[in-house]
């Protein structure tokens, strides 16, 4: 009950290491995230994306701040910030949790061109952007089908959150509770990142349910044990425009990793 927006996080951070195989790091990890979850898919595979290619329904930019807790107690390394920008065809995406001091690393996605940029900055200054084929995770299926759909209800509550009026709306599933302040008027963009990365399961809590449509301007997840739970917060939102330079890879070395582990 989760969407890819945290698996795209972890990609941030584990790209940061990238002198062994982007392609290889990013599937163990998913798949490790993938095992031992109750109801969930275990396993999966990386393969090329070459499904044709859909125009991102968001434009635009905004930071999602997330807080981790567990027990109670606000987990090490939170709160995490992921920064989102996306035009029709690009998307750029950088994390606190990647960054070192003196460092950035940031990951620009051509959906068109079906490649992957992690683009880094050393502590000199020196700029490097090393270019990959686009992938997507294929997820196994489980077999036994014994998943529960999830309970949405959409309440009457209302709030203006960042300027914009959204509603309550509470997800009860077997992982937990997810409830969310919805605004309709905005298309939020984690669809367009979980139809990006081929990402079909979603990881609990972490994202956007089925069946819920808008933007979460805030969200809160508990896990159904209530020893885990998770705080996000829309800032710095931008619709409908975004700065174009972003997606700019001047000044850049590009290194070719598209052969690279094949």
């Amino acid at each position: 009950m989760r969407t890819s927006l945290t698996v795209l996080s972890t990609f941030l951070f584990l790209t940061a290491t990238a002198q062994v195989d982007i392609n290889k790091m990013i599937q163990k990890r998913m798949q490790q995230q993938q095992s031992g979850q109750p109801g969930q898919s275990v396993g999966g595979s990386m393969v090329d994306d070459n499904d044709p290619f859909v125009p991102n329904t968001f434009i635009g930019s905004f930071r999602m701040e997330m807080h981790f807790f567990k027990d109670g107690a606000e987990q090490k390394g939170s709160p995490n910030n992921m920064y989102y920008s996306s035009n029709e065809g690009m998307t750029l995406m950088h994390s606190s949790a990647a960054e070192r001091p003196g460092q950035e690393m940031k990951i620009l996605t051509d959906l068109k061109g079906k490649w992957t940029y992690t683009l880094m900055t050393d502590g000199k200054g020196k700029k490097t952007a090393m270019k990959s084929r686009k992938q997507k995770f294929v997820v196994a299926e489980d077999p036994s089908g014994t998943k529960k759909e999830p309970r949405i209800t959409v309440t009457k509550e209302t709030r203006v959150i960042n300027g914009h009026t959204c509603t309550k709306v509470i997800v009860e599933s077997e992982d937990g509770t997810w409830t969310g302040w919805m605004a309709k008027d905005v298309k939020a963009p984690f669809h367009d990142m979980a139809r990006n990365t081929g990402q079909g399961k979603k990881r609990q809590g972490e994202g956007v349910p089925d069946g819920v449509d808008g933007m979460p301007m805030e969200f809160e997840w508990i896990s159904a044990d209530a020893t885990q739970r998770m705080v996000s917060y829309v800032r710095d939102l931008v619709v409908g425009k975004v700065d174009e330079s972003a997606f700019s890879m001047d000044g850049y070395e590009v290194m070719d990793m598209s052969g690279y582990g094949r």
